[in-house]
């Protein structure tokens, strides 16, 4: 499998915990975000552990400077993707992406972000564990 793809917006469930931030960069809908200094930016797992460790999701897409909301909790709609039932999705090494955990590779710092408990509903956990792959 590979990163989730497709995604075209994102819908937060009426349980969602949804806060206001400050994108450092160009940042789409769907994808997860961690704060750097004062702003947020695209998580990646195989930056470094502090980029790895995303503390939600964006679900409104946003340019450098400006301000977007995140999910932090709670559940979230992925829209335009489908996700295997069950299954755990976590940071991925391609900066902002989403991928099932079967996916990390050498090198990957783990951050989980939550369980897909239908084809397009994500249930947030996010989790940075600070563990590398081996």
């Amino acid at each position: 499998m590979a990163d989730l793809s497709g995604i075209t917006a994102v819908r937060p469930t009426a349980f969602t915990t949804v806060i206001p931030v400050q994108y450092g960069a160009t940042i789409a809908a769907g994808q997860p975000i961690v704060k750097s200094g004062t702003t947020y930016v695209l998580a990646d797992a195989n930056a470094s552990a502090a980029l790895a460790a995303a503390e939600g999701i964006a679900i409104t897409p946003g340019v450098a400077s400006g301000f977007g909301l995140m999910a932090s909790a709670g559940s979230i709609i992925l829209v335009g993707t489908t996700m295997v039932v069950g299954d755990t999705y976590v940071v991925s090494d391609t900066a902002g992406g989403i991928m099932p955990t079967a996916d990390r590779s050498t090198g990957d710092y783990v951050t989980k972000l939550g369980t897909a408990s239908t084809a397009t509903q994500l249930d947030l956990s996010i989790v940075a564990t600070g563990i590398l792959t081996p």
